[in-house]
């Protein structure tokens, strides 16, 4: 979040029940820095912090259909769409290399 008010209208909204879906669609793959690779299994690239919020809210409060759709899988999900293969080693730099949504 660039600006610092953003996240209490994000925090409004919600409370309000602006859906989380919306809010996902809308800033996941958001890109600026910091952006790279995580700890995190179940979100190992992230393009931006925002991106890495939105993507772990989904993760835990939207249901698998809503999230496939989004492209927003977790660490099994992703296991079982490639056939129990890991990401490729250049998977970092594939995700960095997606072109800025234009919002």
């Amino acid at each position: 979040m660039q600006n610092r008010r953003e996240s209490p209208a994000i925090s409004l909204g919600l409370a309000a029940g602006a859906p989380l879906e919306e809010y996902v669609e809308g800033l996941t793959r958001s890109r600026f820095h910091p952006a790279g690779p995580t700890d995190d299994e179940e979100l190992p690239v992230a393009t931006s912090l925002l991106d890495y919020v939105f993507q772990h809210l989904a993760l835990d409060y939207l249901p698998a259909q809503k999230r496939s759709g989004l492209g927003i899988l977790t660490a099994a999900e992703r296991k079982a769409r490639d056939g129990g293969e890991a990401w490729p080693d250049d998977m970092v730099a594939i995700a960095m290399s997606a072109p800025v949504a234009q919002h």
